[in-house]
């Protein structure tokens, strides 16, 4: 650090005195301010410096250094090396010739020493936008910066950090840490001068006196604060300068802050003149202390003022863009347009849409050159300093000079009033209507033929070409209309309320009358016509007009009767609509009900049967299955009925459920509903009669479908087919369910498509044994496609939740398509008088579930019931078959019980010895030979003589035999035909012989005149597997029925029937009920036992019959074989073993096997000796016992008989 003309020459030194490198650690400071105190720089080299007076250079140059900005994070790294100190040796003082240089009086001191070495600082500098910023960033600088080592590498962390902050520099960052790593080592090679010591010229010569003056160390101080606030300020100032908002929307501001900024740089540079000229002559000992002091004192005073009066303003307009900024951003998100700019030109030729404007405008704002401006430029410090200021104002000027607009209280409110209102009339306005923000600085106001300033806050018109200020004029709510009522017309009146003033700049162009019934709890009925969230109808009314009569609401309809309406009216404006007035309230006259007057026009069920279709199951034959009824149909006539196959305008509905669970009521509560029954009429619409009914036994007998017609709005045009269909579980037995799914089959045939199914059940019923048939039956009536219909209305429901959910869930009945529930206990002829509440409150939950009921069935799309016709044509089918079926297998098994029987009589009688012979008659056939030329007729199945001598030698003329008559042989036992009769050339004679035989030789006898055990055994045989292949045939046709049930019916389960079924013969048991029931109810059983096997085990049912087919078939076979052979052939056969049952045995399915008999012993190595292998006889037995465990082995025959 060096001063201009301190020294003029430098006297020569004398040998070092040191050579020892000192302080070789680095130093660190964070502030400008801390590295002047770390070099020893008091306050008033400090202030020499920022004043110029003298300058840091070489390493010392960074504490000449500025802020470039208000918020700075600064660190500076400092290493210095002390390589030497030289000091001036006492002779060398003695001949050195300074004599010249005492008589200079600017020369007061002489150096004594100097160190020597290397001095070298980084600094690292970066600006920030704000002191939290600045602290960061300095934080983190402090944090890595002392890492770096004086002799070592620096960590990576440390480049990170400064290769993260400063971006582009990352060259600049990492040539600092390599010099900071080296310079150590570096600065140890330097001499330069680090620091000297001077001494007074007394030491030299003691008359050399010179006088220093010593300055006011408070004068000093508080000249280097003055600069530094000045600094800041002109620091503020630049950053407020650049303010997006200044800059982009309001650059009359930004021109306010330039003039202030450029007035306070031109102060700030003439105090910095004024004290570096008066600091270096006071320290003069020749100058006039006095005046320069107040000089300086002035100077610092003017200056402090100014830049308080800088620090005001800048306050102010930091304030003034926070303010201004906000609220554009927000107006602007809103979807204003930014005008603030300038209005952009609009097209003369094209008509221009109106513009409502929130202004920034006025002399309050809009305004080149701030009142603090002029304090500024002031250099009297009293006149600046007062608290008021009596400054003239410009004749532009309307507001107090020092008064800013947001700081008004009246002005902060108009503004946020104005936003309040545009954003509100945005909301309602027009489409073509434009809202933005704009600096408008003079318009028109109404009334007026000159442009008049604007203030902060206005909302200005921009329409056919003129500028308006309409701030209050925009459309405001009207007084509320007045309202008559008669029948069900409301007549609705209003008055022209606005202003011309505000007539000439926002035009009314019309009227708006919204109105929608509302709920009142205090005065409707049982039946509210409204809901709390109805939807609004709108009137469009021209702005001359002054009253206007609704007599519909939307879609249409008339308004409801007995019903409050609110009605509120608005103003339609070229800028929209204005806010709707206060509603104003009426209530319409109550109409009779549909009910009412359909009850005083017929007093009794109003029914008039449509159509009606007979059963055509054989079961039911021409009982009624499903009647087509009419309701009211002479009830207002000009009210048509859709066609049932018109699937859009007539919605099907079908009730199903057991017996006893309020099904009936429901439909009559349902329809009552419909037609706007209440609790004070004197009678009730019931289209079923259900009273006296008894609780177990179903009101409906057949499907009764009821035609209505749309005689209220809730139908919304739609014909409505109600289908009650009979109770499942009636107490009069089985045989009613089998009718309804008879019922339903024909009900399918006569109408087309069904909307919904709606199955009925008490909300406490929990009982899944007494719901799983009830719901199975309906499952089974309907195809897949229906699968979306189904829909549950809990009856006898209360305030708990229904206990039925949970049993219909287990069972998988879907409730989640939709659940209502009901209790139509207030349904009734018979009300309580006494107690009006309670039969009220009954009656709101009808209605409201009959309401849900009609909402979801106005939702419900058709589905067609083809599939469900075909559905229960083929589970009729299954039924009649499986009836059938049941039979033959009851007889199969009676007729398989003797032949096993006949099977163990054949084995012992064929097992007797043939040793002991007795003797018998035996019939013999002696063959007799003719003459050449003779023929006769041969019988070749009766194996006889018929014709001995016939003249017909042809066998195609035996037809005209003396012993035919019409084609059959009067000889024959059996009449055999003409065809079986030939030409031979011998007689057959039987002869009566006396033999003594063994018992199979008379067997074999037997069997060939069929007379024998074993004949009739064959023929049992022959009608058994004809049966047997039948009822096999059947079964696959079950199977396959079953399949085709499963594939189309929402649910094919007949055991979840079985139980139901044991349930009611259990109780039919108990209440002593005929046989004749009983046994009804048990052939059901065996019905529904037949078909769960056939479902369980498809095609694989028929294994058994299969199996008994194969094992007989054997049998026969061998009974065949061995009755063909002659006597002694038969006798040696029997002698032989017999592998029947073995080879039988073989062929079994696995599971029969298992259960069989082992197989029976072979003939061993040695054949014929001691030989014990099985013969034909016990082969026989073996089968039998086969026979046994076919039928027993679990298949469908064996069932049967396991339940029976």
């Amino acid at each position: 650090m060096d001063s201009p003309a301190a020294v003029l020459t430098l006297p020569s030194l004398g040998q070092d005195v040191q050579l020892v490198i000192q302080n070789g650690d680095f130093t660190y400071s964070y502030s400008l301010e801390e590295a002047r105190k770390h070099v020893s720089l008091d306050v008033e080299g400090a202030l020499s410096l920022d004043l110029g007076i003298i300058k840091a250079t070489g390493s010392a140059k960074y504490l000449d250094e500025k802020k470039s900005s208000t918020f700075e994070a600064r660190a500076n790294v400092s290493s210095t090396i002390v390589r030497r100190t030289r000091r001036i040796p006492q002779e060398i003082l003695a001949s050195m010739e300074y004599e010249r240089h005492l008589a200079d009086p600017r020369f007061t001191h002489f150096v004594a020493e100097v160190v020597e070495g290397g001095s070298a600082t980084l600094s690292f500098v970066q600006s920030c936008s704000s002191s939290e910023e600045a602290k960061s960033v300095m934080g983190k600088l402090k944090s890595k910066i002392v890492k770096i080592p004086v002799g070592g590498s620096t960590q990576v962390s440390f480049a990170n950090l400064l290769q993260r902050r400063y971006g582009r520099e990352r060259l600049h960052i990492e040539d600092a840490v390599r010099v900071a790593r080296q310079m150590p080592t570096k600065l140890g090679r330097q001499q330069n001068t680090l620091s000297f010591k001077l001494l007074p010229l007394t030491i030299l010569d003691s008359t050399q006196h010179r006088a220093i003056r010593t300055l006011d160390a408070n004068l000093v101080s508080k000249t280097a604060a003055a600069l530094e606030g000045g600094s800041a300020a002109q620091l503020k100032l630049k950053d407020l300068v650049e303010q997006d908002v200044f800059q982009n929307s309001f650059p009359i501001i930004k021109q306010q802050v330039a003039k202030i900024q450029a007035v306070f740089a031109e102060a700030e540079t003439g105090f910095t003149q004024a004290a570096r000229r008066l600091l270096p002559e006071l320290r003069d000992g020749t100058t006039d202390y006095s005046p320069k002091v107040s000089e300086l004192r002035e100077a610092v005073a003017l200056f402090e003022q100014r830049t308080r009066i800088a620090e005001e303003f800048i306050a102010k307009k930091y304030s003034e863009a926070s303010i201004l900024r906000v609220t554009v951003a927000s107006l602007l998100n809103e979807g204003f347009e930014n005008h603030l700019g300038g209005l952009t030109a609009r097209s003369l030729a094209d008509a221009e849409a109106p513009r409502l404007l929130l202004s920034f405008g006025g002399a309050s704002i809009n305004r080149s050159r701030h009142s603090l401006q002029q304090r500024m430029e002031s250099l009297d410090i009293e006149d600046v300093g007062g608290s008021d200021s009596d400054g003239s104002s410009d004749d532009d000027d309307d507001d107090d000079d020092d008064d800013e607009w947001f700081e008004n209280q009246q002005i902060v409110a108009n503004v946020r009033e104005s936003c309040a209102a545009l954003r509100q009339q945005r909301l309602l306005a027009l489409g073509d209507v434009i809202f933005g923000v704009a600096a408008i600085n003079k318009a028109y106001r109404p009334g007026k033929d000159k442009r008049t300033k604007t203030n902060v806050g206005d909302v200005v018109l921009d329409y056919k070409g003129k500028l308006v200020i309409v701030t209050g004029l925009l459309p405001k709510a009207p007084t509320r209309p007045t309202l008559t009522v008669k029948d069900q017309r409301i007549t609705v009146s209003w008055s022209h309320e606005r202003s011309d003033t505000e007539e000439s700049v926002v035009s009314t162009s019309g009227y708006i009358i919204r109105f929608r019934p509302q709920p009142n709890t205090s005065k409707d009925g049982p039946f509210p016509r409204a809901t709390g969230n109805e939807p609004v109808s709108e009137v469009q009314c021209r702005a001359t007009e002054t009253n206007v009569t609704i007599e519909r609401g939307p879609n249409g309809v008339l308004l409801f009767d007995d019903c409050d309406y609110e009605v509120m009216l608005g103003v339609q404006t070229t800028v929209g609509r204005s806010v709707w007035s206060k509603e104003s309230v009426c209530r319409t006259l109550k109409l009779p009900s549909a009910a009412s007057r359909m009850i005083d026009f017929y007093l009794d069920k109003c029914l008039t049967v449509k159509a009606e279709r007979f059963c055509t199951d054989s079961r039911f034959e021409g009982e009624l299955a499903v009647q087509i009824v009419d309701v009211a149909p002479e009830f207002e006539q000009s009210i048509p009925a859709a066609r049932t196959q018109d699937r859009d305008n007539t919605i099907v509905v079908v009730f199903a459920g057991s017996s006893g669970h309020g099904k009936s009521t429901e439909i009559n509560a349902f329809i009552s509903y419909l037609l706007g029954g209440e609790p004070t009429d004197f009678a009730r619409i019931m289209v079923i009669d259900d009273s006296g009914a008894n609780q177990w036994q179903s009101v409906t007998q057949y499907v009764t479908c009821y035609r209505i017609r749309p005689l209220s709005p809730l139908f919304q045009g739609k014909t409505l087919l109600i289908v009650d269909t009979p109770g499942y579980g009636d107490a009069r037995g089985i045989e009613r369910d089998a009718f309804v799914t008879a019922a339903m089959s024909e009900f399918f045939k006569t109408i087309e498509h069904v909307n919904a199914i709606i199955f009925t059940c008490r909300a406490n019923e929990v009982r899944t044994t007494f719901l799983s048939p009830i719901s199975t039956y309906v499952f089974s009536l309907f195809a897949k496609d229906v699968r979306s219909c189904p829909r549950t209305i809990y009856t006898f429901s209360d305030a708990g939740t229904p206990l039925a959910r949970g049993a219909l869930q287990k069972l998988q009945w879907p409730v989640e398509n939709g659940e209502v529930e009901v209790n139509n206990a207030a349904f009734t002829v018979d009300l309580d008088s006494k107690n009006q509440q309670k039969v009220r409150d009954w009656w709101l939950m009808s209605v409201r579930g009959k309401f849900q009921v009609m909402q979801m069935l106005l939702r419900r799309p058709p589905v067609p019931t083809a599939a469900s016709a075909s559905v229960t044509e083929d589970r009729l089918e299954l039924e009649r078959k499986c009836a059938l079926v049941e039979k033959k297998i009851f007889r199969t098994a009676n007729d398989a019980q003797n032949l096993i029987a006949d099977l163990g009589a054949l084995a012992r009688a064929v097992g007797v010895a043939p040793g002991e012979k007795v003797l018998v008659d035996q019939v013999h056939v002696v063959e007799t030979s003719l003459p050449p030329d003779c023929a006769t007729t041969l019988c070749l199945h009766c194996h006889q003589t018929c014709h001995e001598i016939c003249a017909l030698s042809d066998d195609k003329d035996k037809k005209h035999c003396a012993a035919m008559s019409n084609g059959s042989c009067t000889v024959c036992k059996g009449r055999c035909d003409w065809t079986k009769h030939r030409n031979a050339k011998f007689i057959l004679k039987p002869e009566n012989r006396k033999e003594w035989v063994v018992p199979e030789d008379l067997i074999k006898r037997w069997n060939a005149n069929n007379n024998t055990l074993e004949g009739v055994l064959l023929d049992a045989m022959d009608a058994y597997l004809d049966l047997q292949e039948e009822l096999r045939k059947d079964i696959l046709y079950l199977a396959q029925l079953t399949e085709k049930l499963m594939s189309k019916a929402l649910l094919h389960d007949p055991a979840a029937l079985i139980t139901y079924i044991e349930t009611l013969i259990h109780t039919a048991r108990a209440n002593g009920a005929p046989p004749e029931q009983i046994n009804q109810m048990a052939t059901a059983k065996a019905t529904l036992l037949l078909a769960r096997e056939v479902k369980d085990r498809g095609a694989s049912a028929t294994r058994d019959s299969q199996t008994l087919l194969q094992v007989l078939r054997a049998v026969r076979q061998e009974m065949k074989r061995r009755m063909g052979l002659d006597p002694s052939e038969r006798a040696r056969e029997e002698e032989k073993p017999c592998s029947l049952y073995n080879d039988l045995r073989e062929k079994l399915p696995p599971e029969i096997r298992r259960r069989a008999l082992e197989p029976l012993k072979t003939e061993g190595l040695l054949k014929g000796l001691f030989s014990s292998s099985a013969r034909y006889p016990e082969n026989l037995q073996a089968i039998v016992t086969l026979v046994q465990v076919v039928l027993k082995d679990g298949g469908v025959v064996a069932a049967l008989e396991t339940y029976n």
